[in-house]
């Protein structure tokens, strides 16, 4: 190993304990969309003319166009009055990653979380199929949410939680991912009673049937 490759990499290593970030990596990196699992707070503090900064270390579930969601860990300075507003689980960054290391992910305070296509989860039925195969249910929108994320359709995605309701079964609760078309988005309150179709295997894959939710709802 040559001194200049020596000193480079030595360089590289400190500003990587410092909590420094490769400035090519934000300007050349895969976009993505981090939410944040984990902060955990290193004794070191870095101040350089502004607000006091903290090293941490991030984990994060980062999802990517057309690519499984996996997790990644950024070794990132945080200005310290920034840090209580990162809720594990409920904060989404945007987030850089190296095409040649997908482990490799940088934190990008400066730009808003981008909306991301997601990719279709082994063994987990899409709503197409759902809608073709599902019982016939009703689901009470209990609360929603824009997901940040589209469909391989190009569709908007939104978690839901919902309250089924099928005859013979009793009222049961849960947490679902599901497309909203931009036509049906006026049905998209809490309390809506909105058509959908419920596997006959797995309770919990549901996905709501928005042309004939709109078209009850038109009557």
């Amino acid at each position: 190993m040559g001194i200049f490759s020596a000193f480079t990499q030595a360089a590289d290593g400190i500003k990587q304990m410092a909590g420094g970030v490769d400035e090519q990596l934000l300007l050349t990196g895969r976009p993505g969309r981090g939410l944040i699992l984990d902060v955990q707070l290193t004794g070191t503090t870095v101040q350089m003319g502004g607000p006091v900064e903290r090293v941490c270390v991030v984990t994060l579930e980062v999802t990517l166009d057309d690519t499984p969601e996996y997790r990644a860990v950024a070794r990132q300075r945080i200005a310290e009055h920034v840090i209580p507003r990162l809720q594990p689980g409920a904060t989404f960054v945007a987030v850089k990653v190296d095409p040649a290391d997908p482990n490799r992910v940088a934190i990008d305070w400066n730009t808003e979380p981008p909306v991301v296509r997601a990719t279709p989860k082994a063994g987990v039925p899409t709503a197409a199929e759902l809608l073709a195969t599902g019982l016939p249910c009703e689901a009470v929108v209990i609360q929603s949410a824009p997901l940040g994320m589209r469909s391989p359709q190009g569709v908007d995605l939104h978690a839901f939680v919902l309250t089924i309701l099928r005859p013979g079964v009793a009222p049961y609760q849960i947490q679902v991912g599901n497309p909203v078309p931009s036509h049906a988005v006026p049905l998209v309150y809490p309390g809506s009673r909105l058509t959908a179709r419920v596997s006959a295997s797995e309770p919990n894959a549901v996905a709501i049937d928005w042309d004939t939710s709109l078209a009850a709802a038109q009557r």
